[in-house]
């Protein structure tokens, strides 16, 4: 398949531009001129035959009018008539043996204008205008025929026809050979942008293009680039970082499970040492279990490939079910549960359990012994807000809290994995709703606005 260069495209719009502009001017000029020559023409016959009509009444002699026009006439374009009527021709100039067609005449009160021309084409296929006059002399009325050929007018355009031509053809031939070196040169800074673009590597990706010395109308494709190269660096940044979270996270199960089996495996054991071992290896593989799926969820949500059972969910009695399921837990710890919902809400029921779970979990466990946590839920219009606050200082890098794998600075001392609140913005995004955290009243909110449908 034929796909031409833009430089080959931008040349041929050139060519066609060149082109067309040159017809335009040629036939505006030509029609210009024409209509300059034939109303000089036709000036030219009427003020004749006027002159010629005057001079006749002043009593010029009819026979000498010629000798006078001699040197103003072209003898072998221009006729000269001046008959009296029903005596015949006095007088005639005719080298071209044109015949002259009746033409109406202009009474003698009337003065003549280009309007009264006659116009008519000869035999021999040229253009040709007249004017029939009614005068006087001394001796009676006359009649004085005045015409003219075009032909000196055609040749006059013919050779304009010709010069336009080869002027055109010659803009055309020159926008051909000199456009697409102008073009070339003006490409050189897609080409260089296309350089840099092929030599960025993960090691490059966070220096943004130079600029500088890109024209006007690039700079938006400049731009559009450097900022996809800085979320390409951040996203990089991330996936490395991600790498070795989950490496280190998985190193530390695997190394359990490792050293306690090679420590058992050293001498002979009891069978109580060995199903102890067996129990203590299955809560490893559990917790590896859990950190897989987890992952691998939060990998199918990243790519909206997850089915959503939505029901109705009254917002009351679910918050209470999963505030009954955590109360041991708060009541180990010597905190309360204070809870205030209404209305109702179409979600995934299993999903926003474990959303909240995750909320609610996270915290007690950053709360102080006989801290009270609230639950605030309501629905207003057609949005549902859910709000999960505990006492606390302000989270250090708040901006950072929904990412996976972070815990702030005691992240390897506080048991999880740090996946809890990075899931629970991904059942929020799955439902179309938001999460954030803000830090007011002396403790930490955690907000999930999602809509009501």
């Amino acid at each position: 398949m034929f796909r031409p260069s833009l430089t080959l495209r931008l040349t041929l719009a050139f060519i066609l531009l060149v082109a067309a502009t040159s017809a335009l001017v040629s036939v505006s000029l030509y029609r210009s001129l024409y209509t300059e020559l034939v109303w000089r023409d036709n000036q030219t016959l009427v003020n004749r035959g006027a002159q010629l009509r005057q001079l006749l009444l002043d009593g010029a002699e009819p026979r000498s009018l010629p000798l006078y026009f001699n040197r103003m006439m072209n003898t072998r374009l221009d006729i000269v008539r001046i008959a009296r009527p029903g005596q015949g021709i006095i007088v005639e100039v005719n080298q071209a043996g044109i015949t002259l067609p009746v033409m109406d005449e202009v009474p003698a009160g009337m003065t003549p204008s280009a309007a009264l021309l006659h116009h008519w084409r000869t035999a021999s296929g040229a253009d040709a205008a007249g004017l029939t006059l009614r005068g006087a002399d001394g001796q009676g009325d006359v009649m004085i025929t005045v015409a003219r050929l075009s032909e000196d007018r055609e040749q006059v355009l013919a050779r304009y026809r010709q010069h336009s031509l080869v002027i055109s053809l010659t803009a055309i031939l020159l926008a051909a050979i000199v456009s697409p070196l102008l073009i070339r040169r003006s490409l050189r800074a897609i080409r260089a942008l296309s350089r840099q673009t092929a030599r960025t590597d993960s090691q490059q990706l966070a220096t943004p293009l130079a600029l500088d010395t890109l024209p006007a109308e690039l700079l938006p494709l400049g731009r559009s680039l450097n900022v996809m190269r800085q979320r390409l660096a951040e996203d990089f940044s991330r996936l490395t970082q991600f790498a070795d979270d989950l490496a280190h996270e998985l190193r530390t199960p695997v190394n359990i499970l490792l050293g306690q089996t090679q420590v058992m495996l050293q001498q002979p054991r009891s069978s109580e040492e060995y199903q102890a071992l067996l129990a203590s290896n299955i809560e490893e593989l559990e917790h590896l279990t859990r950190l897989i799926e987890n992952i691998l969820f939060l990998s199918r949500a990243d790519h909206r490939n997850v089915a959503l059972d939505r029901q109705p969910v009254a917002l009351a009695s679910f918050i209470a079910s999963v505030v009954d399921f955590l109360e041991p837990l708060a009541e180990e710890r010597e905190q309360q549960f204070v809870v205030e919902a209404e209305g109702e809400v179409l979600a995934d029921r299993l999903l926003l359990q474990r959303l909240l779970t995750n909320l609610m979990t996270n915290a007690l466990r950053h709360s102080p012994a006989g801290a009270q946590i609230r639950i605030s839920a309501a629905a207003r219009d057609d949005e549902v807000t859910i709000t999960v606050a505990n006492p606390g200082e302000p989270i250090a890098e708040p901006e950072k809290i929904f990412t996976r794998f972070w815990r702030g600075d005691d992240a390897r001392h506080t048991p999880g994995t740090g996946l809890g609140l990075a899931l629970s913005q991904a059942i929020a995004t799955l439902h179309r709703g938001t999460l954030s955290v803000s830090h007011h009243d002396g403790g930490n909110h955690f907000t999930l606005r999602m809509p009501r449908f």
